[in-house]
């Protein structure tokens, strides 16, 4: 049996979920992943994994709704699996039912809306208004999200959203036979990335953006009295948003660009802690950052905020402070990087939990079954 997998933009991070739901899905069936081209090539991290099936398109509705019949064209399997509530992966695949009857999987691993509400609702109706020529516009996002339950099953990535639309509990997972710490030696790492061989280094690996409290890490550890804890960012991109996060770390801060993901346990080896500094906001209650598992993964001490599912997922495996504080991060920062062998302890407790509740192994298994549930 094929599972055919749409994504709402090839070139864009939010492959990354279809990619993880792909990977999974491919321990039982056949699998293609198929989507609109927004940009010019596909999302570098997963760039070679598969061979993606898409056409180049515009997010402009008169750009991208004439390429819909070509989508569904390219949809050759037995299931379909939608990858978010969006016009060019959802709204595609609820218009491919109308002529074909596929049984149909809606992921959601966001709150869509919510972006959108971050400067209130009043605003974010006002501007979707003018919008509506977007396929990212408010309201098509709102009708998608109201009209999940047309969907003959549904995977959500974390409980906000499983008590919001429903559905079963498919949190991001990782290979951790592919994330695995006993591969990989710390200081070959630092070597062959060009990383401080001595310094105490708190990684923070993903696209840095304001939410992601990435100028709150960045000012706590520039805060810290010690020149030989540094902070590390991977996956940058020049912004106005990483200039001034130069402007905070000053010589505390070490930013390296974005890297193919199975460059990713190798970065992470070099690390000593990983932070996941989420900010408390209305969009990031329905998140639940991917990187957490790639840290849990190869057994690396996590430093989480207290928003969301991070508590439950960290456990004993990580230490939880206070959203929007850079003082609490510090503390945290100072302790930890203080004390190698709790830092060894956590690390270990990170990685069974890892392979114990979020693995290819231990998931593949359920969403196999939700697809046998729709058969």
């Amino acid at each position: 049996m094929k599972v055919s997998v749409l994504t709402p933009d090839l070139s864009h991070n939010c492959l990354g979920r279809a990619h993880l739901l792909s990977q999974l899905l491919e321990r039982n069936y056949e699998v293609e992943i198929i989507g609109p081209k927004l940009q010019d090539e596909i999302w570098a991290p997963v760039r070679n994994d598969y061979e993606y099936k898409g056409i180049d398109t515009g997010n402009r509705i008169y750009e991208f709704a004439p390429d819909i019949p070509d989508l569904i064209n390219l949809i050759d399997g037995d299931v379909v699996l939608a990858s978010k509530p969006r016009v060019q992966s959802y709204g595609v695949a609820l218009l491919a039912g109308l002529s074909e009857n596929r049984p149909l999987i809606l992921d959601i691993d966001d709150w869509e809306t919510a972006f959108k509400l971050q400067r209130g609702k009043l605003v974010a109706m006002a501007w979707g208004i003018p919008t509506l020529i977007n396929t990212g516009s408010y309201y098509y996002h709102r009708a998608l999200e109201a009209l999940s339950g047309l969907a003959d099953a549904r995977t959500v990535s974390n409980r906000f959203l499983q008590k919001k639309f429903g559905g079963e509990l498919i949190p991001h997972a990782r290979d951790t036979d592919l994330f695995d710490p006993e591969q990989f030696d710390k200081m070959e790492a630092r070597e062959a990335y060009d990383l401080p061989r001595d310094a105490t280094l708190v990684m923070f690996s993903g696209t840095p953006r304001p939410h992601k409290g990435v100028a709150d890490l960045v000012s706590a550890v520039a805060s810290i009295d010690k020149f030989d804890v540094r902070t590390v960012v991977v996956g940058a991109h020049e912004s106005k948003f990483v200039n001034e996060l130069r402007d905070l770390g000053g010589e505390s801060l070490i930013l390296r660009g974005q890297q193919p993901f199975e460059e990713i346990p190798r970065w992470l080896a070099a690390a000593d802690v990983v932070a996941i500094p989420q900010k408390e906001s209305t969009s990031t209650r329905g998140q639940l950052p991917a990187k957490v598992f790639d840290a849990m993964a190869m057994g690396k001490p996590v430093i989480a905020t207290e928003v969301g599912d991070l508590p439950r997922v960290l456990g004993d495996g990580g230490e939880i402070v206070s959203p929007d504080s850079p003082a609490s991060l510090a503390d945290a920062i100072s302790r930890l990087t203080a004390d190698e062998s709790r830092r060894s302890v956590m690390g270990n407790r990170a990685r069974d939990r890892c392979v114990k509740h979020y693995s290819y192994d231990a998931l593949a298994p359920k969403i196999a079954e939700i697809v046998t549930s729709i058969q």
